[in-house]
């Protein structure tokens, strides 16, 4: 709808005027006709005004004169002027003076028509940049800090906010997070019983801020009641959490009262059931005041890994689970938790010399803003760190197969190790178990048996100095002894001969 007022010291041409305007259509009203200009200005704050459409001859105030004295008062309202030919001085002067357009007598209905839908189209455009600009004002105090922000950008934003009545008076943030998501378009259906002024805007994933004006006659639970009416207009099968900010005035304190609706979302993200709402005047205060979930975890997880008790480390992890549902901490701190929790995981891996875990993957997958609310992220994390403990049970039985390997190899090194039977030992398949050793121990089998065969000749040429090196290789494992010649060589660097003769030195 956009608000006009006509002007004309003839009546006949200021009702004409009105009537050919409501005949454009539904959109355009007349507010007032106006005999002169005085009678205008006497009015002009208690009207909604968009467009003034004015004669410019007029007696004791021209208007011109008007134009002027409106855009002191009034810098935001659009003028029309009506203009006979011998006045298109007047009018190309109106013009400059910031005027949209003019019109000649007699008035022609398409003409105005015209110049009512071009002054409409810009009044629109004006309004839609207005909003962007407020809202981008409110999302940049709201997500920073202010004291870390330029003087110039917190300067324009409390300046432009400030004219908004949301602004002049009390206001309070509401942090709605639903499940599954919903659009603002749908948020605004829910708030159709709101006659409060109010602005909504879609924020982080899942989540919709509201900023509410807290009027005079309100009450320190208003925003409370608030919330639960709120609360009661969604349907069943949304799963919903609200958070109600404290009672605040000015843009300064956006950035504070987002932060309490934020803690309060976070607070009731823990509770059982498809809804809740967390004030922040009321909201428990113990739930995260200098709570450490790590300190829990290094006491008792680190020594149930060290000696590879699964059993207990899932039982320290169900504790810590249930100590963390009682405290409640913010999700940042509740990711640290987690964080650690998988880091002892890994370095536990790490010294048992298996592949690491990729921490930075879990702590993306495990988010809790990710989450619907506490029970849904804790079945992922139960899952997770049992994926994870499973792998560490698997190293260990693994370290043990490859442990059994290593110990039949030194007790029978002078038979034929074919790998089949090595495999067929600890129940692997010859790949699996050729690649694991290679794995765990930086070498392949045929190195190891190598290894010990030559470590245990290196004993014999030293322990008898009488045996014949030929009797050294048979004893060993090498029956040729050119074969056990090369293969000696290979590895130390001398012969058996020069092994033994560099030993007696």
């Amino acid at each position: 709808m956009m608000h006009i007022a006509v002007v004309d010291d003839e009546e006949r041409i200021r009702l004409g005027l009105a009537k050919l305007i409501e005949q454009t259509g539904e959109a355009f009203q007349v507010v007032g006709c106006f005999s002169s200009g005085q009678e205008l200005l006497n009015q002009l704050g208690q009207l909604p005004i968009d467009l003034i459409v004015t004669d410019i001859k007029m007696p004791q105030m021209d208007g011109l004169q008007l134009i002027e004295k409106v855009q002191q008062r009034k810098p935001k309202i659009k003028f029309a002027i009506v203009s006979g030919f011998n006045d298109f001085s007047f009018a190309r002067q109106a013009i400059r003076q910031g005027v949209e357009d003019y019109l000649l007598k007699p008035v022609d209905q398409k003409e105005l028509a015209d110049l009512l839908h071009r002054v409409m189209k810009n009044l629109e455009l004006e309004r839609y940049r207005k909003a962007v600009a407020i809202d981008e004002h409110i999302r940049l105090l709201l997500r920073n800090d202010v004291s870390q922000l330029p003087e110039h950008m917190i300067q324009g934003a409390t300046r432009d906010l400030g004219q908004t009545s949301l602004f002049r008076q009390h206001f309070a943030v509401l942090v709605v997070r639903t499940e599954p998501e919903i659009s603002v378009d749908q948020m605004e259906n829910y708030l159709g019983h709101w006659s409060r002024e109010h602005r909504l805007m879609s924020w982080e994933p899942k989540q919709t801020v509201i900023l509410a004006s807290i009027g005079e006659h309100d009450h320190s639970d208003t925003v409370k009641e608030l919330g639960l009416t709120l609360m009661r207009k969604f349907p069943a099968s949304l799963l919903v959490r609200i958070g109600l900010s404290g009672i605040h005035q000015g843009a300064m304190k956006l950035r504070d009262a987002y932060l309490q609706a934020e803690e309060c979302v976070q607070f009731g993200w823990y509770e059982n059931g498809s809804r809740a709402a967390m004030d922040h005047a009321s909201m428990r205060k113990d739930g995260d005041d200098g709570y450490n979930p790590v300190k829990l975890l290094d006491k008792d997880m680190r020594p149930a890994l060290q000696v590879l008790d699964i059993p207990r480390a899932e039982a320290v992890v169900e504790d810590w689970l249930e100590e963390l549902h009682r405290n409640r901490p913010s999700w940042r701190t509740l990711s640290e938790g987690s964080s650690r929790l998988f880091q002892l995981i890994a370095e536990e891996m790490s010294e048992r010399q298996a592949e690491a875990v990729d921490l930075s993957e879990k702590q993306i997958k495990l988010a809790p803003s990710l989450f619907a609310d506490w029970r849904s992220y804790r079945s992922a994390l139960q899952q997770a760190v049992g994926e994870q403990l499973q792998e560490l049970k698997n190293v260990r039985q693994e370290n043990r197969a490859i442990e059994t390997v290593k110990s039949f190899i030194q007790q029978h090194y002078t038979e034929e190790m074919e790998l089949q039977r090595l495999a067929d030992i600890v129940y692997l398949t010859p790949s699996y178990l050729s690649k694991l050793f290679k794995t765990e121990t930086g070498e392949t089998i045929t190195d190891y048996v190598i290894s010990v065969r030559i470590d245990k000749a290196k004993e014999v040429l030293t322990r008898n100095p009488s045996m014949k090196t030929y009797e050294v290789g048979e004893q060993v494992g090498y029956p040729d002894p050119a074969y056990f010649n090369k293969v000696f060589k290979k590895v130390t660097g001398f012969t058996p001969k020069e092994y033994r003769d560099r030993v007696r030195l």
